[in-house]
């Protein structure tokens, strides 16, 4: 199978898309295996989900078939989803398409055909909707530990804990090892060197950002000293099940969502198990600890620094006092 056309011959080969989106799917964990590329396999999953729709609508399309119109035609066949994801499908079937271009000197892969017209127009997307800001007089220190204090696993605290007095993100606070604690220190340090990923793996974190240092309160490190004294010396990672596995971030987010529902409660900002990263840093801008977007990008181990910077400085940052969840 492919798209070879030999010279002077009026013959196109068919390039069914099973073909190319296995073509794409190789490269794609190519580039996951080297580090320097900035890929993860993580992303890789996310262009699987949105293959499922590609699929679902056109089957086992033959790629020369494709046209602009077949394009539009199947824009309008996945309109019901939000806008974004939309463009998000469109681009990954684009990227699938582009396996096949220049691969032959003759039609129809000469160029990408997705490119050659305009499927989304600015006027379309929908505007954003103001998300309303976190009442921190109502979610205080003493909300977020209440709510922890719901969560019936041991293990299942300690990570939101971490979670919430550093920011970490969920899958760098289940891959949390011995190593990465420094409790001899003046201040304390949880240091972030890994990341649980999609695959349930050790991994490096999400960003080469990632790596970094972050201070965490002496109570937490007593309480981490003692459930890490109940763990068989020999083992490193400390978040693992009963099978010696890493927590199932599912099953964290219904302990979660069991604990808020308890107490009558909706959470602020419907962001999961991540709410307690997007708490905490929300809070230390509203409290004045960070106030340009580069110092707390580099403290998120993030690098979208137009992101931190609408929806975390200019949003929250007013004050100059600094109080963390730990005070």
């Amino acid at each position: 199978i492919g798209n070879i056309n030999p010279k002077n011959m009026n013959v196109i080969i068919s390039v069914p898309l099973s073909y190319a989106w296995n073509v794409y799917s190789k490269k794609c964990k190519s580039r996951a295996n080297e580090p320097t590329t900035g890929f993860s396999m993580t992303t890789f999953k996310e262009y699987s989900e949105h293959f499922k729709h590609i699929e679902k609508h056109c089957g086992d399309v033959d790629l020369t078939k494709v046209d602009v119109e077949y394009i539009a035609d199947f824009v309008k066949k996945i309109d019901d989803l939000d806008f974004d994801y939309k463009k998000k499908i469109f681009h990954t079937f684009s990227r699938i398409y582009d396996t096949q271009v220049g691969m032959s000197a003759t039609d129809p892969f000469k160029v990408n055909v997705f490119k050659t017209a305009t499927f989304f127009k600015k006027e379309d997307k929908p505007k954003r909707k103001n998300t309303s800001k976190i009442n921190f007089e109502e979610w205080n220190f003493d909300r977020i530990h209440t709510i922890i204090s719901k969560i019936p696993s041991k293990a299942y605290q300690l990570m939101f804990k971490l979670m919430a007095e550093t920011s970490c993100r969920p899958s760098e606070a289940r891959a949390a090892q011995r190593k990465n604690f420094h409790f001899k220190r003046n201040i304390p340090v949880f240091e972030v060197t890994n990341s649980v990923d999609y695959e349930k793996q050790l991994a490096p974190p999400k960003t080469e950002a990632g790596y970094r240092e972050l201070e965490i309160s002496a109570s937490l490190k007593d309480q981490l000293i003692d459930y890490m004294n109940s763990l068989p010396e020999d083992q490193q990672c400390i978040f693992l099940n009963s099978k010696g596995k890493f927590y199932d971030l599912k099953n964290m987010i219904t302990c979660l969502d069991k604990a808020v529902e308890s107490l009558n409660l909706t959470l602020p900002v419907d962001r999961k198990t991540y709410f307690f990263r997007h708490w905490n840093v929300s809070y230390w801008c509203y409290q004045g600890k960070y106030t340009n977007p580069f110092d707390l990008a580099t403290h998120m181990g993030d690098l979208d620094l137009k992101f931190i910077n609408t929806n975390y400085i200019k949003k929250y940052a007013t004050s100059k006092d600094s109080v963390k969840y730990s005070d």
